[in-house]
């Protein structure tokens, strides 16, 4: 199973930031397009929009099919925040949309949101810091350089557009692949900037041995004839993804049951219809009353 990755943005770890021109959406009829989503938005000049979507591989085929999220890019912050003010609520398909500006994983962030409830939560009052001596105030947590990545997932950038999860598990045959996600988004051409069609995915490998065995070893290898970028993927993005694809899974697990109740019906229907079409036997009397 597989689904999809974000296009490139450089996103704050805190969502009130300027750099921050993403929003995320949730709550996505799953039959929504890209192109629905753009025109949805279109108001608040959206540059460029992602709706992930999950390669599912049955015996005979695979299909794609979205998780009911998404995200948008805007050509600015104010627009970003305009949208989200002016949006979040409405409906697109007779589906409530849940829109909030995007707020990338970070672990100081989550930290301090802690300490603040901590903080709240109590009537004692708090020491001043200025009337502390130097050597009793505690030093504050450094700032991570990066987000934090994983050990076993590869994040694979600029792939072919019409590579599938098939394609990825030949091309990483020999670091035993578990889950792949493959992502793929359009950009607008209505604004100044340009942003071509982008297709990237995340590997599960067997290891951290695995992911590094394979990014040092297929790095420089063409897949599919296209060279390709390989590096470990953001903890946070193989976490949201899970998430949605677990989410997703679960819903095609309860329409199917569904569909299944439905056509055991209609089949009970059908043949209740046909006994009802063959004639009743003939009995003796009523042969000696038609002679």
């Amino acid at each position: 199973m597989s689904t999809t990755q974000l296009s490139p943005a450089a996103a704050s770890s805190d969502a009130t930031t300027p750099q921050n021109k993403r929003i995320y959406i949730s709550n996505l009829d799953f039959s929504t397009t890209e192109e629905e989503l753009e025109q949805f938005l279109q108001e608040y000049h959206v540059v460029s929009v992602l709706i992930p979507s999950q390669t599912v591989r049955g015996f005979r085929n695979s299909t794609v099919r979205p998780l009911g999220i998404g995200y948008a890019d805007f050509a600015s912050v104010a627009e970003a925040r305009q949208a989200v003010e002016n949006l979040n609520g409405k409906q697109l398909r007779e589906r409530t949309l849940k829109i909030k500006l995007y707020v990338p994983y970070s672990p100081r962030a989550r930290a301090e949101r802690r300490k603040e409830k901590r903080k709240t939560s109590t009537s004692q009052p708090q020491e001043d810091p200025s009337t502390v001596p130097g050597d009793a105030q505690q030093p504050q947590p450094p700032i991570p350089a990066e987000e934090p990545t994983s050990k076993d997932t590869v994040y694979c950038a600029y792939l072919p557009s019409k590579v599938t999860d098939v394609e990825l598990r030949e091309f990483f045959a020999d670091y035993q692949p578990q889950d792949i996600y493959v992502y793929r988004t359009n950009g607008s051409r209505r604004k100044v900037y340009f942003h071509r069609r982008f297709t990237a995915a995340l590997v599960t490998l067997g290891g951290e041995a695995e992911l590094a065995n394979a990014i040092e070893t297929l790095g420089t290898r063409r897949l599919m004839g296209k060279k390709i970028s390989l590096r470990p993927a953001r903890l946070s993005k193989v976490e949201e993804v899970q998430h949605a694809a677990a989410r997703k899974l679960e819903l095609e697990q309860i329409q199917e049951q569904t569909r299944q109740i439905a056509e055991h019906a209609m089949a009970m229907e059908e043949h209740r219809q046909q006994e009802a079409e063959i004639p009743a036997a003939e009995t003796p009397d009523d042969v000696a009353a038609t002679a």
